[in-house]
């Protein structure tokens, strides 16, 4: 089968989950990818992704184009975050690309590249499959929910509206839907009213990539890893040196946290002011910093799916600290495979619990590893896709429908 991968940005060990299934799925499929390009640090990414593609075509976004169509879209219906990443260009390389490579199912990733599929869609003749990853709306309203600034609240209370409106009739039109938690899938479903089109995909995790650390520990140290651009992540690292961190200060005052993650935000670097809190920015490649670490963190106040951070830190066996949304997401159980704790002093407690006994830290560690090995496989994720791929490929009348289509272009391309 020859499927298109469409995403918002270039999928690589950063952008972990199109990253890994493009991977898996190469092993038996031909792979086409289509990304915009809008940071570009990105273009240093292609090489991860290029050895399993039969072909990547990039496309260029700039920044000021992002932000004129934001301006633009104030005053309409539109989000933001979907017209941010509008591009005439990015939806005529995607049909571009599929009668090129004769493509036979597009999987589109994440809402922000639904406007480019749009014509896509209207043709029936190329089934598309929506991966979602969370239910936008779901996200919202948590940061609405944790935001105290009244005019950050008014900003995302408007965005929330919006969003829920565009997602109950954007994703009317596609073929199958897939998202990454079951809690997100029964939201997203009662937003929609589609019951039997919506499949649990979860995230998962590289256990021959993320394997437990050869050697120490660094004593006493505390690790954050994330995409700090991304808000709940920032916001989780600025509550956390705010309100638990001082509270482990006063039992351990020895204690460094390292926050590691891509482009962080100028409130996060000013936490570096401490010279007991290092911020790294990018790094390529997050193993050194999670693996030595004493005790990994996940300290969100807003999450949606399955978190991949708290996924490669028990895959390298590093105990975990992290907040009830996160473990319940991935059905790991509160002193067995890591530490749950949501107020400050709960989650200061916690993580001195492990830092102070470890017995309880290794315990938890191999504990964890051997939970995402059982429940966390790729190959699992993989087969799950071919199997959806193959039931909406194969509705009857609609490779006719894609016969059809390839003649016409055969046509116009001789005639031009």
């Amino acid at each position: 089968m020859r499927i298109l991968f469409v995403t918002p940005y270039v999928p690589s060990r950063i952008r972990v989950r199109p990253f890994n299934l493009i991977k898996l799925l190469s092993t038996i499929h031909d792979i086409a990818l289509v990304s915009l390009i809008v940071d570009d640090y990105e273009r240093a990414m292609v090489k991860d992704i290029e050895e399993y593609c039969v072909s990547v075509d990039l496309v260029r976004l700039p920044k000021w184009q992002a932000y004129a169509h934001c301006l633009l879209a104030l005053p309409t219906a539109i989000p933001l975050r979907v017209a941010y990443y509008r591009s005439p260009a990015f939806a005529q390389r995607i049909k571009e690309v599929i009668l090129r490579q004769n493509i036979d199912v597009v999987h589109g990733e994440l809402i922000k590249v639904v406007p480019a599929l749009k014509d896509v869609l209207a043709d029936k003749s190329i089934p598309v499959l929506y991966d979602s990853v969370d239910c936008i709306s779901w996200f919202l309203q948590q940061q609405m929910d944790t935001t105290h600034n009244l005019l950050k609240k008014a900003f995302v209370y408007s965005e929330l509206q919006k969003m829920r409106r565009y997602e109950r009739r954007a994703l009317a039109n596609f073929d199958q839907l897939i998202i990454t938690s079951a809690s997100d899938r029964d939201r997203l479903q009662k937003l929609t009213g589609r019951l039997n089109n919506i499949e649990v995909v979860s995230n998962c995790v590289d256990t021959d990539y993320f394997t437990p650390w050869i050697g120490p520990r660094a004593a006493d140290s505390l690790v954050f890893c994330a995409k700090l651009d991304y808000f709940p992540n920032a916001q989780a690292m600025l509550h956390f040196c705010e309100n638990i961190l001082p509270l482990i200060w006063q039992q351990c005052p020895q204690v460094h946290l390292t926050i590691v993650g891509n482009n962080p935000p100028k409130a996060v670097r000013a936490l570096a002011a401490d010279k007991r809190i290092t911020v790294t920015g990018y790094v390529p490649d997050i193993r050194p910093y999670l693996g030595t670490a004493s005790v990994a963190l996940a300290p969100l106040k807003v999450a949606a799916g399955t978190q991949f951070k708290v996924l490669e830190a028990l895959s390298m066996s590093v105990p975990t600290v992290t907040t009830p949304r996160c473990s319940r997401a991935i059905g790991a159980e509160d002193g067995v495979h890591l530490l749950v704790a949501e107020e400050p002093a709960a989650y200061a407690r916690a993580i001195v619990r492990l830092l102070k006994d470890p017995v309880i830290a290794e315990t938890l560690g191999r504990a964890g590893r051997k939970f995402v090995i059982e429940h966390y496989s790729w190959a699992g994720t993989a087969a799950t896709l071919e199997r959806l791929y193959n039931a909406i490929a194969l509705v009857p009348g609609r490779q006719e429908s894609r016969a059809e289509l390839a003649l016409i272009t055969s046509k116009e391309t001789s005639k031009s």
